[in-house]
């Protein structure tokens, strides 16, 4: 064949009459045998390719990051993504993987899923953490885990890098209790769970060492911790109680709770889900933790709780590479940003003039308890200035404040003599405006990114929204619209609760919550294929049960 296609051009010139027909058959026998010679491939310092579109980069792979990238206009817009992940994890359904209930793969979305554009070669997805950014030079460092450092540059940037588990300066938390905030943790929580069972059955040992692997110990009693109690007494009551009946009648899950269970829930929905997990044998611990050590946890009144494996789960704090952003910061250490996302700084931050004011905190400063070994100062709500990050971009920083969430969000002070910092926008958990802040809830984060993603289409259509004035004229400030919570709280119960504090639509408990907690969740799942997964993973855990392998 290539001795036939070698000899088809100088036929060609003997017969010019024939030489369309035969380049056209040329083509069909190249097409049809895959002898097309291949273009070299891309290098890297040639991608992303120039397309004279602005360039939108989005940090982080969260809620807010997701539906932006999933709404942004790739014709309009060249996108960058940067996270250390290449997936955006659906949070709601994580606490049924610490169990086997679901497969960590069937509620992680790939980025290219959510946005196909992204394997377009103007654009482009780095799994690698953020550094630093240069306002002024419009410049976002990087650095990949293999210690690789780079820069990108940006017209847009959208910093949705979100909040980490929060500890209260709590000693001993980092270092003994697993936290539920991703796909990698919920496997080691379940892998955790299953080499204590295993070591529960080791012959010769003795009961209270039994007994304390066998006890687990959730700190939080928000629906994370209750959804995950809720998984653990089905675990128990369905496949160890089929495998080991010994270790399942010595199993315990004790749910610690320092204020009320399921706070933000009316109150007959609290009433019922702490009526179901008592049945189903889950202690309620009304106590606050003093410590946590590597086989205790230690409330302040006093009482130890032995533990095998401790579940931590009450609440979220800044990570360090937003408390070392030089913008202004809330109470809680987030980045304040006004009701257009815009992110705030002072003037002399964003000319870069007067950087002592990023190192010498004002006098009026207080100390708030933070992460162990570490505390971070926080503005009266007396003081004129802002909060704002230390002076270090890089979020390895031994030194970098943590502050926990003792504070208050309304604490900050007045940002009135705050000025948007141009081209640069913050949603989720890792901002907040300081005149309404809103809790760190995915809804919040996922309206946020829709909302910006409509205001930066209309942007690249129309006129520029970068003043003021213009904005304010312009675009709709962001309005977050509260759709209701729901839990499940074990069996075929959960909790459903629509509308918000102020204005209270439907409170429903029981089967019917159950079916609308599945119905809506599947449907929010980012694309088919993953909704396929997860309904195939429910019905095998419902007919065959869930799996105890360990690997």
């Amino acid at each position: 064949m290539k001795a036939l296609l070698a000899s088809l051009p100088a036929i060609a010139r003997q017969h010019r009459q024939f030489l369309p027909t035969i380049a056209g058959s040329i083509r069909i026998v190249q097409r049809e045998y895959a002898i097309i010679p291949k273009a070299a491939p891309a290098t890297a310092d040639q991608l992303p390719l120039r397309t004279g579109r602005p360039r939108l980069v989005i940090l982080g792979t969260g809620w807010a990051a997701a539906r932006l990238a999933h709404d942004i206009d790739p014709k309009l817009y060249d996108i960058t993504v940067i996270s250390p992940r290449n997936h955006m994890v659906f949070t709601p359904l994580l606490a049924s993987t610490t169990v086997g209930t679901l497969e960590p793969r069937s509620v992680a979305v790939h980025m290219n899923d959510i946005q196909p554009a992204l394997s377009s070669p103007s654009n482009s997805l780095y799994i690698a953490e953020a550094q630093a950014v240069d306002p002024a030079g419009r410049t976002v460092t990087c650095r990949s885990a293999d210690g690789v450092s780079f820069s990108v540059s940006y017209d847009k940037l959208a910093i949705c890098t979100g909040s980490q588990g929060s500890t209260f300066g709590i000693p001993g938390v980092l270092e003994h209790a697993h936290f539920l905030r991703d796909v990698k943790q919920a496997e080691s929580i379940r892998q955790r769970l299953i080499e204590n069972l295993a070591l529960a059955g080791i012959p010769g040992r003795a009961l209270s060492d039994w007994q304390r692997l066998l006890h687990v110990v959730i700190v939080g009693g928000g629906p994370t911790g209750v959804e995950v109690a809720g998984e653990l007494t089905d675990f128990i009551s369905n496949e160890l109680r089929a495998l080991y009946p010994e270790r399942a009648r010595g199993m315990r899950v004790t749910l610690v709770e320092a204020r009320e269970l399921l706070g933000s829930f009316d109150a007959s929905l609290r009433e019922y889900a702490a009526r179901k997990l008592i049945r189903r044998g889950v202690v309620l611990k009304k106590g606050v933790v003093h410590e946590v050590t590597e086989r205790d946890v230690v409330l302040k009144d006093g009482t130890v709780l032995p533990y095998g494996l401790c579940i931590w789960s009450t609440g979220v704090g800044p990570t360090p590479f937003t408390l070392s952003l030089p913008f202004a910061k809330t109470a809680v250490g987030r980045i304040a940003v006004d009701k257009f996302m815009r992110v705030l700084a002072s003037p002399s931050q964003q000319q870069g003039s007067d950087q002592e004011q990023l190192l010498q905190p004002p006098k009026s400063q207080q100390l708030i308890p933070s992460a162990p070994g570490t505390t971070v100062t926080a503005t009266s709500s007396s003081s004129a200035g802002p909060i704002t990050g230390p002076a270090s971009q890089g979020p390895a920083s031994a030194a970098a404040p943590m502050p926990g969430m003792l504070a208050d969000e309304s604490d900050t002070p007045s940002t009135s003599r705050l000025e948007p910092v141009p081209h640069v926008y913050a949603l989720g958990d890792c901002c907040a405006n300081p005149d309404n802040p809103l809790p760190a809830l995915a809804q919040v984060a996922e309206q946020q990114g829709r909302y910006l993603a409509r205001i930066l289409n209309d942007a690249a259509k129309g006129p520029v929204y970068g003043e003021t004035s213009v904005v304010q004229q312009l675009a709709p400030e962001f309005r977050y619209r509260h759709l209701g919570s729901m839990a499940t709280v074990g069996g075929h119960s959960a909790i459903l609760e629509l509308g918000d504090a102020q204005r209270k639509q439907l409170s429903v408990a029981g089967f019917l919550s159950w079916v609308a907690w599945r119905s809506a969740y599947l449907t929010r799942l980012g694309s088919i294929p993953k909704r396929l997964a997860v309904a195939f993973d429910w019905t095998v855990t419902m007919l065959f049960g869930r799996d105890l392998s360990r690997w």
